[in-house]
């Protein structure tokens, strides 16, 4: 006989069989169950269709056209009052959601590099790249996209410097080269600052740079990355095809599938071993240094010490490049340069002393140590890569030339070069004796010179926004190419997830679909902030850098800003901090997002009607199980999963096809 709530004992079997397929424990069978409890409840017109629409029947309509109940309904029958919020927790569940969809990508996140050298940089580090994929995937595509410009750049230059003009004057040369370029490519996750200071830097390229500097750099190398992934995808696939809590499960999971290609990205260019390294690895470099020469007499060229030509920021530089002493020469002399022991000598404290605003410094992420803050030091390291590169040219030109070095040794040329006297006349004194050991020896004033670096716009910190517009560094195009590799995995591997989620019935968006999209927003905006907070540094610091160029003497730390330089302060601060702290929240959402998933935070009825985006218009699936869903399951799977594999390889195929034609040169 029929009930009164308009369910026949058909309807009844149907629907009692349904509860038990489902699990009396979990939420679509405690909500069927209060269904059934309730005689208020109309059976025949309380039902709706796949579209959301009244499904009326003769109360058999359970078993075949109805797909669930309006949201309406299930407020009021299934409410939290009437399944509270513990009853949705399973801990068999909970276990096997943990084990499959999220322990494996928390683990991995703990290889991704981070060498910051301090606990609490290490946890920002984590938040930044976990709370911003775009962010990270920025970093790693600059670091690539560098690398393959130093190729290029250093590539053509190796082979400039295997020519026999060259080769035959300076045949370690070509070593000192390959040995720049390494250190280039390997160093981009420290600050690093040139300086003529005792003119150092000279010095160190033209007598002692050498390749023994790559000792020093171990990449890291991570095998957990695919594992993981396969373990993920594997265990999705385990599950019945169809289910949506399998669906959803998934797409949770795929928000963290951007770690597959951003890992191995670090894998194959590599990373230092520890956050010392490449200090460590400059600073232990014996190196030595041209002296000043005397009026007169002889003296020893170089001496031993320890080199500060190239050096890593530390929290007690600002980051610009000190202001040096120059001499200009007196021709006609042999010693033309008789002031010259106070030449390259500092002229003031402007590089020294950070410049902070409210506290924190205004130079941004550039001064940090870490691969992830890679995305802040494409200028200065533009600037490092292109004054090294330039003064290699230098060198090679002048070799090429057979250009002596010693001022003094080129002096006698015309001297040894004079024709024998007229009969009759006295013959000319005797040349003064060779003072340099070789034609590529000198002081340190000569050294300066012949690498090109005597002059002060030589040797500076941060370029102008004009010469980052011209000569052969693409600036300009490496952030247009790593702002679009990093949109384009942020949002195929999130689109992936928003898609399986809004495509899982009931289809719409709700609050898995828009914490997702929330996710991805975010993560974005992160990116586009500290991409800002890095243009308004480099400004700021340009400005500093034409301060310290007119007025070296200066404190810096003192100087008075103006209303301009306030506000570009200010911005670089600000956007820098708000970037972070969105950064921070953005990872603590998703990791809490991801246990809101496991623990049934969202089987209630405003998030299963997908209240957000139907609003009353929303419904909540109850009547359809996983057989029944599974042809329309297929498309939304496969389309989310192979969305996710073709992003995830086409980006891993971006970050390491530049690595690759680099370790074939």
């Amino acid at each position: 006989m029929e009930r009164t709530t308009g369910l026949n004992e058909d309807g009844l079997r149907f629907v009692s069989n349904l509860i038990i397929e489902k699990g009396p424990t979990t939420w679509p069978g405690r909500c069927l169950n209060e269904l059934l409890q309730t005689s208020s409840f109309d059976w025949k017109t309380g039902l709706v269709d796949v579209h959301g629409q009244q499904v009326v029947g003769d109360g058999f309509n359970v078993s075949s056209e109805a797909w669930g109940i309006p949201i309406s309904t299930c407020q009021r029958y299934c409410n939290a009052d009437r399944i509270p919020y513990a009853h949705n927790f399973n801990f068999q569940t909970f276990a096997a959601a943990m084990t499959n969809y999220f322990l494996p990508w928390l683990a991995l996140t703990a290889q991704l590099p981070y060498e910051t050298g301090d606990p609490w940089s290490n946890v920002l580090s984590f938040c930044m790249a976990v709370g911003s994929p775009t962010l990270v995937t920025y970093s790693l595509t600059i670091t690539s996209l560098n690398r393959f410009w130093a190729n290029k750049s250093f590539g053509s230059l190796r082979r400039r410097t295997e020519e026999p003009e060259i080769n035959k004057h300076y045949a370690g040369f070509f070593q000192c080269t390959i040995a720049v370029q390494y250190l280039l490519q390997e160093a981009q996750q420290v600050p690093l600052m040139l300086s003529m200071e005792a003119g150092w830097l000279s010095s160190l390229l033209w007598h002692t740079l050498r390749a023994a500097w790559r000792d020093g750099f171990v990449g890291a190398r991570v095998m957990l990355a695919a594992t993981a992934f396969l373990f993920s995808i594997i265990a999705s696939f385990q599950a019945e095809l169809g289910d949506p809590s399998t669906a959803l499960q998934i797409a949770s999971g795929s928000l963290w599938i951007w770690l597959i290609p951003i890992i191995w990205g670090w894998v194959a260019l590599g990373t230092q071993h520890s956050h010392n390294t490449i200090r460590n690895a400059l600073e232990a470099q014996h190196a030595a240094r041209a002296n000043p020469r005397p009026p007169i007499g002889n003296f020893v060229f170089t001496r031993p010490g320890l080199q500060r030509g190239l050096v890593v920021v530390d929290r007690t530089m600002n980051g610009l490049s000190p202001q040096v002493q120059l001499v200009q020469p007196i021709p006609n002399q042999h010693a033309p340069y008789p002031n010259q022991a106070q030449a390259f000598q500092a002229l003031g404290p402007g590089h020294r002393g950070r410049l902070t605003w409210c506290g924190l410094t205004v130079a941004g992420d550039e001064q940090e140590e870490g691969p992830i803050y890679n995305y802040a030091r494409l200028f200065t390291w533009c600037q490092v890569a292109s004054t090294l590169h330039s003064a290699l040219e230098t060198i090679a030109g002048k070799v090429a030339d057979d250009e002596i070095c010693d001022a003094a040794l080129r002096a006698q040329a015309p001297h040894i070069q004079n024709p024998l006297p007229a009969r009759g006349q006295p013959p000319p004194p005797p040349p003064p004796p060779v003072v340099a050991p070789d034609d590529f020896t000198g002081d340190r004033v000569d050294t300066a010179i012949y690498c090109g670096l005597a002059s002060r716009t030589q040797v500076l910190a941060y370029p102008e926004w004009r010469a980052m517009g011209t000569g052969d560094f693409p600036v300009y195009k490496h952030i247009l190419g790593a702002s679009a590799a990093a949109l384009f995995l942020q949002w195929g591997t999130t689109g992936a997830s928003i898609l399986i989620a809004y495509k899982t019935p009931t289809a719409g968006f709700g609050c898995r679909s828009t914490d997702y999209l929330a996710y991805g927003a975010i993560g974005t905006a992160v990116w586009f902030f500290l991409l800002c907070s890095t243009l308004f540094s480099h400004a700021v610091m340009l400005r500093y850098q034409r301060i310290h160029q007119a007025a070296p003497q200066a404190d810096l730390t003192t100087v008075r800003r103006g209303l301009g330089l306030r506000m570009l302060c200010a911005a670089a601060v600000l956007t820098r901090v708000l970037g972070q702290f969105l950064a921070f929240a953005d990872s603590i959402w998703l990791i809490l997002s991801s246990l809101f998933e496991m623990t049934g935070a969202y089987s209630n009825c405003w998030c299963l009607g997908n209240h957000i985006g139907l609003g009353d218009q929303g419904w909540v699936l109850l009547f359809k199980s996983a057989p029944d869903l599974k042809v329309l399951a297929q498309p939304i799977w496969g389309g989310g999963i192979a969305l996710s594999l073709g992003v995830c390889i086409g980006s891993y195929l971006i970050f390491v096809l530049a690595f690759m034609k680099n370790d074939r040169s």
